[in-house]
């Protein structure tokens, strides 16, 4: 932020973002909203517990939104493979497996054309969006039904406030 001080009547102006008051407003949402992206392809789905490099959604954080790009068309040998998106604790204990996007917002068909996409809040949304994940801190997991991926890459995009994002 930049300010200005006019010497002759003493007068300072800002420029740029204040943080004032938050019942008058003043703080930009994307202070409040952290965004965390995977991409894979998919004879390498994320997985909790495969390292310690994976990317950490903190504990007791609320997810907003979760959304799955279809960047390279999922094939299968049964036509039939769908996937879930969720979450797992680092040792691979389940928070929620489908927790983001069901088998019904990625199944075959709309995994199957490039430029999909997939938003895990439209019809039944997955349980955690619009919830906090609970006291364990998340790691992505992206789970076939059926093992016979042949082809297909995607970007996962999930959007979430951290337990202390809100300002006083």
């Amino acid at each position: 932020m930049t300010l200005e001080i006019q010497a002759i009547r003493n007068v300072t102006k800002n420029y740029g973002v204040r943080d004032t008051n938050q019942k008058y407003g003043g703080r930009n949402i994307q202070d409040l909203i952290k965004v965390a992206t995977w991409t894979f392809d998919y004879d390498d789905l994320p997985d909790a517990a495969a390292s310690n490099q994976e990317q950490v959604i903190p504990a007791n954080s609320t997810i907003v939104s979760a959304r799955m790009r279809i960047v390279t068309a999922f094939t299968s040998t049964s036509t039939t493979t769908d996937l879930t998106v969720g979450l797992q604790e680092s040792d691979g204990t389940e928070i929620d497996n489908d927790g983001l996007l069901t088998a019904v917002h990625a199944s075959q068909t709309t995994i199957a054309t490039a430029g999909n996409l997939l938003d895990g809040s439209t019809g039944t949304a997955g349980a955690l969006i619009g919830t906090t994940i609970g006291t364990a801190a998340g790691e992505l997991v992206v789970t076939p039904s059926v093992a016979d991926l042949l082809t297909g890459r995607a970007e996962v995009i999930v959007e979430y406030m951290t337990p202390g994002a809100t300002p006083a």
